[in-house]
């Protein structure tokens, strides 16, 4: 049975409850913040190609997100970009959820970089990733929100703005982790970004039934998985772009792909490298590093 996190974590673990944080707020309307801030610089995303698994890094002028660190040894590539950039400091660390091919690398993470804030869906796992992550926020004190369900919390980090949006539910059937994933949503300038982590149907709809509108920059949920409500839901968020985090031989669902492509998404795939999208507040400039 799955357990709450905010019941169990002991010791140097602090949970918090910041002021960005709202329980049952109000989803009946669109969601979309009110945000008026010039766009002074650029916001970068970085997708990391680590086989059919999430490793993502957001970047402002000033401040880092990390959404999911891989599998585990993938912590390494998330250190190795950042330090090469000379940064040390990762402003939030959003694991979506306990599966080891999103909280593999975040140990390491943890242990070799500063990270200011770390958030995670209300639940625990059983697995050795799961525990060392756990390990690691103790032993290095670092802050963490797990967020209740219909909980979110939002913050500015430079001109661009960030809502994080935790599950409707607090259980979705036995083994179905994915829908506890949390989701992010950015806006900067005229531009809408939207990391759906591993939404499957019942997330997907709770995605759709929070009325964010239609966004430019889409990271497809559950490495292309192909889903009762995949159509509906590109449908709905309707992006210009897309990534999807998959491997050569896991790819998306040959009927993700033609989902993608029939809408006219220009869709890149991270088992042909690491994706680089660069938002001016306007535009979208994606690149593609060929991979090794």
């Amino acid at each position: 049975m799955l357990k709450r996190i905010t019941a169990l974590l002991l010791g140097a673990i602090t949970l918090l409850t910041a002021s960005g944080c709202t329980q049952n707020p109000d989803f009946s309307g669109s969601a979309e913040p009110e945000n008026t801030t010039p766009v002074t610089g650029n916001l970068t995303v970085t997708a990391f190609n680590v086989g059919k698994a999430d490793a993502l890094v957001v970047q402002t002028q000033n401040t880092v997100t990390v959404i999911d660190t891989g599998n585990k040894g993938d912590g390494k590539q998330i250190e190795k970009f950042l330090s090469s950039q000379g940064i040390d400091t990762i402003d939030n660390l959003i694991i979506t959820h306990f599966d080891k091919d999103h909280v593999g690398g975040a140990a390491r993470v943890v242990n070799r970089m500063k990270v200011k804030n770390v958030y995670v869906p209300d639940y625990t796992s059983d697995s050795d990733e799961y525990n060392s992550f756990i390990e690691k926020i103790d032993e290095t004190q670092t802050p963490l929100t797990a967020m209740a369900a219909k909980s979110q919390n939002e913050w500015q980090a430079d001109d661009a703005h960030f809502q994080l949006y935790a599950p409707q539910e607090d259980f979705y059937g036995k083994d179905e982790e994915n829908d506890f994933s949390l989701v992010l949503y950015v806006q900067h300038g005229a531009n809408r970004l939207l990391f759906a982590g591993d939404a499957e149907n019942a997330r997907q709809q709770e995605i759709m039934d929070l009325k964010l509108g239609e966004v430019d920059f889409l990271k497809v949920p559950y490495h292309g998985n192909y889903m009762k409500t995949t159509e509906d839901f590109l449908d709905a968020c309707n992006p210009k772009v897309a990534v999807v985090c998959c491997s050569e031989k896991e790819n998306a669902d040959p009927s993700t792909v033609e989902t993608l492509e029939k809408r006219g998404v220009e869709t890149y795939y991270t088992y042909n490298g690491n994706v680089t999208v660069v938002s001016d507040g306007k535009t979208l400039n994606c690149e593609q590093q060929a991979a090794e």
